[in-house]
């Protein structure tokens, strides 16, 4: 994965952060309160150097300071336009994380095959995606994302064999390319998605780590999401013949 350089990463935190800042307004005056609306249907922390995947001790020490930036964030909101004010005091910190070297989309950014890894849950396998081709797009290569697919499966079906179903919460299930990887089983389950989380925002970052500003003016025109987020979810037999019989009519 090639680095983003800083003037990109600072472009997609601050645009990203100021939808989100949007979106929360409009869930403020549908009656939700300000700390819910940060909490719950934005992902603004871990945009920021307060929060670090891999320092929960500091997390924790930087807690107040996150707090009473919080306080500060709140009171800016009460006035009209205040979303601008709010994103002016969280800048600083935004900058300071990209200086850091801490990454923006702060969950795993390495995977085991291709773009593709999992966490088993019993007899559920959680699928994942991250973009480790950036800056070039993994949907250029779809022989490729079956094939790394497939080795996935490969491992499940070694290592849990216990394994009946695999799943996948995300947007990318509403995505074309991503969902035509899938079989015809792979629906939604019903299982809810916070909003808080790149299950919803990951649609926000282009291919090359900058933001995506096509899908924020769809976002800020309609008031939805443009790709819903979703668990899908198939049986792990379903999906690796689906993906055998891909490989067979490659060859």
């Amino acid at each position: 994965m090639t680095k983003v350089p800083d003037g990109i990463q600072l472009h997609y935190a601050r645009e990203s952060v100021a939808l989100m800042l949007w979106f929360m307004r409009r869930k403020v005056s549908e009656g939700v309160p300000f700390r819910a609306a940060l909490a719950d249907y934005a992902d603004i922390y871990r945009k920021t150097s307060f929060f670090d995947l891999k320092d929960p001790e500091g997390n924790k020490r930087r807690r107040p300071e996150w707090e009473a930036l919080v306080a500060r964030l709140e009171s800016a909101f009460r006035a009209p336009g205040g979303e601008l004010d709010a994103l002016a005091l969280l800048d600083p910190h935004l900058k300071e994380r990209v200086v850091r070297g801490l990454p923006l989309v702060d969950y795993q950014d390495h995977a085991d095959f291709g773009c593709f890894y999992y966490a088993a849950m019993g007899d559920v396998i959680d699928l994942h995606f991250t973009n480790t081709l950036l800056p070039a797009s993994p949907f250029r290569d779809p022989a490729r994302l079956s094939r790394d697919l497939l080795a996935l499966v490969a491992d499940v079906r070694k290592k849990h064999p216990a394994a009946t179903h695999i799943k996948c919460g995300s947007w990318l299930n509403a995505f074309p390319p991503f969902r035509a990887l899938f079989p015809e089983g792979w629906k939604d389950s019903g299982e809810p998605k916070s909003f808080n989380s790149l299950g919803w925002w990951g649609q926000f970052a282009r291919h090359d780590g900058d933001f995506h500003a096509n899908n924020a003016d769809r976002f800020r025109a309609t008031g939805e999401f443009p790709y819903r987020c979703t668990f899908h979810q198939c049986r792990v037999a379903e999906l690796e013949g689906h993906l055998r019989l891909a490989a067979a009519a490659r060859n």
